[in-house]
């Protein structure tokens, strides 16, 4: 917040001039709070992902059978607060065919993603049934690693994406996105490897949550300065309420002093 324009504001405010010199901090302090408060209740409501902190989570399960390919991917948004999307997604693939998908408005573990995901692959149809091997995965989320068996050799990875500090970013929207992006991207591709495709492939199933973090991020930065508009009229309203009790007092005292 700029605390020069609210001082330059609040010294225009009616009524300011007329208080006295003693009592004018504690106007421009009511109104400094008021302001500071609003201001970050806002960003805390159109940011919903801390700078430096994880924004997503994501494990891509990979086994196989008969040549034939199996993958299971998990997705968690770490928001701080309500998006109005899922939270937390689980989706399976035969050979890259779409088998069920489950997701929730809760941040959900893997293994409660699990169950919920358990219970979308029950539902298929007699007709159009496509196998998984829910027992391989469902050992493979309880370790949480690499499992070896005589059948099976299931591959797990794992990738949790932080958010950059975004006041230091600078830029149009549209530059605050792809750089965001870019730093993303430089943390998933490492951890995920060769399981990048599938799990983008996994990401049109799930609201395009991997882009969620980013694109979220870089239209609050774009509302920032309407944000610094609103807490500042909200300071200065509260500055005017302040200085309406100074002289709501001041004339009571005077009317007082008249009846002695």
């Amino acid at each position: 917040m700029n605390k020069s324009v609210y001082l330059e504001k609040i010294e225009s405010l009616e009524g300011f001039s007329t208080v006295k010199n003693d009592e004018r901090q504690s106007v421009i302090d009511v109104g400094m709070e008021a302001m500071t408060n609003e201001f970050n209740r806002l960003t805390a409501e159109k940011f919903p992902y801390a700078p430096n902190g994880p924004c997503l989570e994501i494990h891509h399960i990979h086994t196989n059978d008969d040549g034939i390919s199996y993958d299971l991917v998990y997705m968690r948004d770490i928001a701080r607060s309500k998006t109005g999307k899922p939270a937390s997604y689980m989706i399976g693939f035969n050979d890259r065919a779409l088998v069920a998908t489950a997701s929730d408005l809760e941040q959900k573990t893997p293994l409660e993603m699990f169950d919920l995901f358990t219970k979308a692959y029950q539902q298929q149809s007699d007709e159009e049934f496509i196998d998984m091997p829910l027992s391989v995965f469902v050992k493979a989320i309880q370790q949480g690693k690499v499992d070896k068996s005589e059948k099976y050799v299931t591959l797990y990875r794992k990738a949790i994406v932080n958010m950059p500090d975004y006041s230091e970013i600078k830029g149009s929207s549209s530059e605050v996105l792809n750089f965001i992006k870019d730093r993303q991207g430089a943390e998933i591709l490492p951890n995920l490897g060769s399981g990048v495709e599938i799990v983008l492939h996994a990401n049109a199933f799930t609201d395009n949550v991997i882009n969620r973090p980013a694109r979220l991020t870089s239209n609050a930065i774009a509302e920032v300065g309407m944000m610094k508009e609103q807490a500042l009229a909200f300071g200065l309203k509260a500055a005017s309420s302040r200085i309406a009790d100074i002289q709501l007092r001041g004339s009571k005292l005077a009317g007082m002093a008249g009846m002695f």
